[in-house]
C-alpha cells in the first residue's frame, strides 16, 4: 500500500489558528505552506506506486496542495532488525515509511 503525504494550504490555516487564536493573513499561511516540511497524508491509499504518481500529476493543477512524498506501508522493527508485534491482535504493527521523493513543485 502507497499513500501521497504533503500539505495543504486549508489545513495550514486552520493549524495556524489554532495555534494563534487569532485571524491571520494568507500570507502568513502562505508561508509556512511554502516553508514548512512537516507531512501528512493527503491522498487516499493506493495499491502502486503509478497510482501515486497519478495523484501528483492531478494535485499539481491544485496550487493549494503541496506534495512532499510517497509513503509506503510495511512492518515496524525494533532497534535489532525484529518486526514488532501488537500485543492485542498479534498481528504486525505497521507504518507509514518514505519510500520516495518528489520534486517541488
Amino acid at each position: 500500500m502507497f499513500a501521497v503525504y504533503g500539505k495543504s494550504l486549508q489545513k495550514e490555516r486552520a493549524r495556524k489558528y489554532r495555534c494563534c487564536k487569532y485571524k491571520i493573513s494568507d500570507e502568513t499561511a502562505m508561508r509556512a505552506f511554502k516553508k514548512d516540511t512537516g507531512a501528512y497524508q493527503i491522498s487516499p491509499e493506493f495499491s502502486s506506486e503509478e497510482q501515486c504518481l497519478e495523484f501528483i500529476e492531478l494535485a499539481k493543477s491544485y496550487p493549494e496542495v503541496r506534495c512532499l512524498y510517497i509513503a509506503k506501508l510495511d512492518r515496524v522493527k525494533n532497534e535489532k532488525g525484529q518486526v514488532i508485534i501488537n500485543e492485542k491482535t498479534d498481528k504486525p504493527k505497521m507504518k507509514y515509511f518514505r519510500f520516495k521523493g518528489i520534486p517541488t513543485q
